[in-house]
């Protein structure tokens, strides 16, 4: 008996063991896809279970690299009362030559780390004479075009220096009409020609705003180089000479939005995904709202920049969204922009509701040509309003018979208690209905989405509407662009939505319409125009909407049709 039980407890010890064994994950990850002859990069391989070991052999590293340094890292917190752990194995490895590198896999007790790959260019080569102790290099990434107005082009600044450098300060890049987003900063060592380098790294996301030359002014860079250390307690360093370095201005030709492209909306990205998310009401009654959420993510464009997608019109339903929710990361190289679209949808009728199918045209940057993203139709089940009455089967006279005079009297009870109770509620029904016959006329109607319609109850219109006008005012171009097509979607009548020129032909003002088309014209031409005035914009959007608003002599004083 006591040999069995040793059995079994030595049995369930190895499976413990086998299955710890197995469920452990060892990821491996570089600073950065990019490196340059002489640079260090850092690997660092990572695990969340404590007891696994990252002790390995990386002799299958010096094939490519040299490994000049590793470490081990472990950490442990709380947070809400819940625990977080990581064993960490940080390796500093120099590339041994320029070419596509392969990091291969490391394998682990119980686990093995995935490969990766790094992009290894030689060294520029440096003018004769003396190595400079500080300079700047930038270049862009992709290193090669075509560059779209409004898609992301990466920045990389680079800082090289050999002493220690004091009072240091560079202006980040400027370029006129395009945003600029710090991403990362990554400081690392680089041997150029023989001279070892410390280096910080600086990566930007740039988004031009406008087709045609797009230029980069220098980046000046300024400090104190510390020559020699102080011998003086009172004084641990000697303030070195004054430096002022900077980079050459960079110039990129934009190119505008392709002609070929058929979207309503310009949204050139490296990668655009739809998905869904539906409220857990598979079968709902009739007046009970579903809500529908579609999320748009793409690589390469900040949240701000994602449009709504357009699905077509639900007829027997009312449809209400909601505020859209968003937000911008990065992962270092580039920007990731997440937003959501919330919908609750209304069922008129019994039956099956189909939410349809959402398509999202966009521009692939990388293939350079169109595509697009499909989220499939949706079905969900509608049954009978739990509210809808139903009336008591009753016995007809003819087939009562004399005995049965107690149950007459019992079914003309029950009717008489049946009809007080339908009286008392249509009285509460009816007021309910003026109730909600107030706050509609006090607050105004919430207009259902119709064939894609934005119209938020929690958007203001008036504060919109000042910032078209200050858009215009300032002549920004980019603003006035998006806070319009904003206006169109949510505010403008229901058969002028749609693209901002569509909205321009619609609305039969020859001066909207030209003022519309040379907003349009001088965002995505290249035909070197710097010169838009919102002023004419604005004057004819304004004179259109106070025209729009005045109503006809036929329907002045003309009460709204409430059925």
């Amino acid at each position: 008996m006591f040999r069995a039980t040793q059995i079994f407890t030595l049995t369930m010890i190895l499976l413990v063991s086998w299955s710890t064994t197995q469920a452990a994950e060892v990821s491996a990850k570089l600073d950065r896809s990019n490196a340059v002859v002489g640079e260090t990069v850092t690997l660092t391989l990572q695990t969340s279970d404590t007891d696994q070991s990252l002790d390995t052999d990386l002799s299958a590293l010096e094939a490519d690299f040299d490994v000049l340094d590793r470490r081990s890292e472990t950490q442990m917190s709380f947070v809400n009362g819940r625990k977080t752990a990581y064993v960490r194995l940080v390796v500093t490895l120099e590339p041994k030559r320029a070419g596509n590198l392969r990091i291969p896999a490391l394998t682990f007790p119980g686990a093995t780390s995935a490969p990766l790959m790094l992009k290894v260019t030689a060294a520029p080569s440096l003018a004769p004479g003396d190595p400079e102790p500080v300079f700047i290099e930038v270049t862009v990434l992709p290193d090669t075009g075509p560059y779209y107005v409004l898609s992301q082009v990466g920045l990389m600044v680079r800082i090289f220096y050999q002493a220690n450098l004091t009072e240091a300060a560079i202006n980040p890049p400027a370029p006129t009409q395009a945003s600029v987003r710090l991403l990362d900063e990554v400081p690392y060592q680089a041997d150029r020609n023989g001279v070892k380098y410390r280096v910080l790294e600086r990566r930007y996301a740039i988004f031009p705003e406008r087709s045609g030359t797009l230029t980069i002014p220098p980046m000046q860079l300024t400090g104190r180089l510390i020559e020699r250390p102080s011998d003086r307690l009172w004084q641990p360093t000697v303030r070195g000479r004054r430096l002022r370095v900077a980079s050459e201005a960079l110039n990129l030709e934009i190119s505008p939005r392709p002609a070929e492209f058929a979207g309503d909306a310009w949204l050139p990205a490296r990668r655009i995904t739809l998905s869904q998310k539906i409220s857990d009401n598979e079968k709902l009654r009739v007046g009970e709202p579903v809500t529908r959420t579609v999320i748009v993510d793409a690589v390469g464009l900040e949240e701000h920049m994602l449009e709504e997608p357009t699905w077509p019109e639900m007829p027997g339903t009312r449809v209400y969204p909601d505020q859209p929710q968003g937000i911008s990361r990065d992962d270092g190289e580039w920007v990731l922009g997440h937003k959501e679209f919330r919908y609750a949808i209304v069922p008129e009728n019994e039956g099956e509701l189909v939410l349809p199918e959402i398509r999202l045209d966009w521009w692939d940057t990388v293939a350079h040509k169109q595509r697009t993203a499909v989220l499939p139709e949706h079905r969900v089940t509608v049954l009978p309003s739990e509210l809808s009455p139903v009336a008591p089967v009753l016995p007809p006279v003819s087939d009562i018979s004399p005995g049965a005079v107690g149950s007459v009297s019992g079914a003309k009870q029950f009717a008489s208690s049946n009809a007080v109770w339908w009286q008392s509620a249509t009285a509460i029904f009816a007021f309910l209905w003026l109730l909600t016959l107030y706050f509609y006329y006090r607050k105004g109607p919430v207009s259902p989405l119709q064939n894609g319609a934005n119209r938020s109850e929690s958007l203001d219109e008036k504060a919109l509407l000042r910032q078209i006008r200050q858009a215009c005012q300032n002549n920004n171009v980019s603003s006035a662009r998006k806070d319009l097509a904003q206006w169109i979607r949510n505010f403008a009548p229901r058969a002028l939505r749609g693209s901002m020129r569509d909205f321009g032909t619609a609305s039969g003002d020859q001066g909207l319409q030209q003022a519309i088309a040379e907003l349009d014209a001088w965002g995505f031409a290249d035909d070197g125009n710097t010169d838009w005035k919102g002023a004419e914009l604005w004057a004819a959007f304004d004179r259109w909407r106070s025209r729009a608003a005045m109503p006809q002599k036929s329907e002045v004083g003309k009460r709204p049709n409430l059925y």
